[in-house]
């Protein structure tokens, strides 16, 4: 069995991928009773701080199966990583070139990769972008395996975020893009998401603030 921490919100609640809303309702009470506070079953096994997560992990999941649009847009988000996997499975010489490093890249404006540290830090598209040059990945590979427009991962790199369509496809493309190159595809996504949506907002505003 997955990690809490790695189950979808579908397995977060025990629920299967067409659960109805009813369903969803008595999966969530009952998930609730589990790890309820004073729930022995729940502080039997897990401690007090991993309880209080799953707590939360549960709400989150369902907050966003509960309400239609979302429910929507995180079963798109599923379906495109699951494509991606699916892809990276039947192509496995791109996601092993990803982690070990591939042919040596042009090394015009890469100086800096030397201490490039994988792990920390903010994920931006320039970043995503040295990160690929350095494994020698090519971005129609990366189109290849994703099934994304080249044109939307170039937009990717340059930050040309007015031309990127809703946010919830931006994210499936930024997992498939950090998973060809060998990076943790949530923790890219959760930090390139970010500054997606405050660019956004900020141009949204900017538009406004014209009238």
């Amino acid at each position: 069995m997955k990690p809490f921490s790695e189950q979808d919100h579908y397995e977060a609640l025990e629920i299967h991928r067409g659960a109805t809303a009813e369903e969803i309702e008595r999966a969530y009470r009952m998930a609730l009773s589990t790890y309820a506070e004073d729930s022995l079953a729940g502080y039997s096994v897990f401690g007090e701080g991993d309880v209080a997560a799953m707590r939360e992990r549960i709400e989150l999941a369902y907050r966003t199966l509960s309400n239609d649009a979302a429910r929507q847009a995180y079963d798109a988000e599923l379906s495109n990583e699951r494509a991606v996997a699916a892809a990276l499975a039947d192509a496995p010489e791109l996601a092993e070139s990803g982690a070990r490093g591939g042919a040596s890249p042009d090394p015009a404006g890469l100086d800096a990769l030397d201490e490039f540290d994988e792990e920390s830090g903010e994920f931006d598209g320039p970043r995503l972008r040295r990160v690929r040059l350095r494994q020698g990945i090519e971005l129609d590979e990366i189109a290849r395996v994703t099934k994304v427009n080249p044109t939307y991962l170039c937009f990717l790199e340059e930050e040309r975020f007015g031309e990127l369509p809703a946010a919830v496809y931006v994210r499936g493309f930024v997992m498939g893009y950090a998973s060809c190159i060998g990076l943790d595809a949530h923790q890219v996504a959760g930090s390139y998401m970010k500054r997606y949506e405050e660019k956004r907002g900020s141009r949204k505003r900017s538009l406004f603030s014209r009238h």
